[in-house]
């Protein structure tokens, strides 16, 4: 790992491509067609639209819903009501529809509360969100936690209003309802489960959690392929913040079972990978990120916990959970929290990219053995057809003496100086031979199966929830 965070380059917001057409990579397309499909629903906390795009990921591949009531005290905070919008406008007075929430769900700020009346410009400009920097874009604004409303123009709109009076209409209220969790889940030979999770909500925004969710889909259904799987994985899909809260207060046995986790977060934008490391800062899941991440695309950056991004990792690695959680991410981008995060700013190559690195990551931690020895003294090499000239290269007598059950094979390639991949391949070749167990942590009784990972005929049982395979349950208050 890096001695120091490093931030030496600066974002490019139109990263060189490499080359390659993935128009017809399946799995390149299934995100890119999850970002298209639901990018227009109005996926706020708890809202109708939230709800579509949760059913519609469920058609994709089975899942369970996890469902909080309204009013329900998560921790220490409070699962808002929902929120419901019938109408919402700004008329000028010519009668033209300035702002129309039928249009793009971002020209009003979410939760609005309900107001009718005539405005002069001066006082519909204190309700007016912009942002100067993307002029011709339309802003995301909220209104969680106070009863206000408020509406979101492009700056250039607001440049050339006219005098007034304007209409103004925000037909919502607010109605009992349920927050909901999406969770998919493949199972391995092991409880102990690695978990992916990304935010669903940000209406009328792509690259801001739906890429993170849709991306997180398709690595579901290649894990889904793989055979003899040791740890189980899971994705879940959630409102930022409060939803990652929501799962662990439905699941607290969950809690010591999760070793690690990742947060996708803005992953299909053109710039640079940037891994926020976990509060812990040393765990497999951020040598494991940085590894797969080195071997995809430099450069990258990293940097410490919540120096990067701000997001669920607060929930998932913070006090009384305090489950490893890295984020894995492109930010910044010049297009974020506005209505320019859309379809056109999600790349091919970079989706490609980030799920080779999750790819990759996977199958780093799925060969962090636990290397047991079951031979005595030195050993007979050639014997085993495992002699190499110690003249040339002592590396295997080095390897022989280190397989004694107390360091994983990340852990021996850091002592031996060794890529991850060779010392890997050291314990997989004595495991063939009989010469060693493979664990997976000390005391660890279920010894590896070793089939390694590899693609098979896609298998939707295997992604289920608590035994129920193939169905979409759902799990209220």
């Amino acid at each position: 790992m890096s001695d120091q965070y490093k931030f030496d380059f600066k974002p490019s917001f139109d990263l060189a491509m490499r080359g390659g057409d993935w128009s017809g990579d399946p799995e390149v397309c299934k995100v890119m067609e999850i970002c298209r499909d639901l990018h227009m629903l109005d996926r706020t906390l708890v809202s109708d639209d939230y709800d579509k795009a949760l059913e519609y990921l469920g058609n994709v591949i089975p899942m369970k819903v996890h469902a909080v009531e309204s009013g329900t005290e998560v921790f220490t905070w409070t699962i808002p009501k929902k929120w419901v919008v019938r109408e919402a406008y700004v008329k000028d007075a010519s009668g033209e529809k300035i702002a129309d929430f039928s249009r793009h769900p971002l020209y009003l700020a979410s939760y609005s509360a309900p107001f009718t009346g005539t405005l002069t410009k001066e006082e519909l400009l204190q309700r007016v969100n912009t942002n100067p920097d993307r002029p011709a874009a339309i802003p995301y604004a909220y209104h969680y936690y106070k009863a206000d409303w408020s509406f979101c123009l492009p700056h250039n709109a607001v440049k050339n209003l006219g005098g007034g009076p304007f209409e103004v209409v925000v037909d919502t209220a607010l109605e009992p309802g349920a927050m909901k969790v999406g969770e998919w889940v493949v199972p391995g030979n092991s409880p102990d489960s690695i978990l992916f999770s990304a935010h669903l909500c940000h209406p009328g925004q792509v690259n801001d959690g739906l890429a993170g969710v849709a991306l997180g889909l398709v690595l579901m259904q290649w894990l889904a392929q793989q055979p003899n799987l040791h740890y189980t994985y899971r994705l879940i899909a959630h409102p930022e913040n409060i939803g990652s809260l929501c799962y662990f207060f439905k699941n607290p046995a969950l809690i010591p079972v999760i070793k690690g986790a990742v947060f996708l977060e803005m992953v299909g934008n053109k710039n640079h990978f940037k891994i926020q490391r976990s509060r812990q800062g040393d765990s497999f899941v951020d040598q494991f990120m940085e590894l797969a991440v080195a071997e995809v695309r430099k450069p990258y950056g990293v940097g410490p916990f919540r120096k990067v991004i701000c997001n669920d990792e607060i929930n998932i690695n913070g006090p009384g959970i305090n489950i490893p959680c890295i984020s894995l991410t492109r930010w910044p981008y010049p297009e974020y929290h506005t209505s320019d995060d859309s379809p056109d700013i999600i790349s091919m190559e970079m989706v490609k990219e980030t799920l080779d690195v999750c790819k990759r990551f996977v199958e780093m931690t799925e060969s962090n053995w636990r290397p047991v020895r079951k031979y005595t003294g030195n050993l007979f090499l050639s014997k085993y057809d495992l002699y190499e000239d110690l003249n040339k290269d002592d590396t295997i007598e080095q390897i022989l003496l280190a397989f004694e059950g107390d360091k994983t094979v990340l852990e021996i390639s850091r002592d031996l100086g060794l890529s991850f991949d060779r010392t890997a391949d050291y314990a997989r070749r004595f495991h063939e031979k009989g010469l060693v167990d493979l664990n997976y942590g000390p005391g660890d009784e279920q010894a590896c199966r070793c089939g390694g990972l590899s693609r098979t005929t896609l298998n939707w049982g295997r992604i289920f929830h608590n035994g129920d395979k193939g169905s979409q349950g759902e799990e209220n208050g």
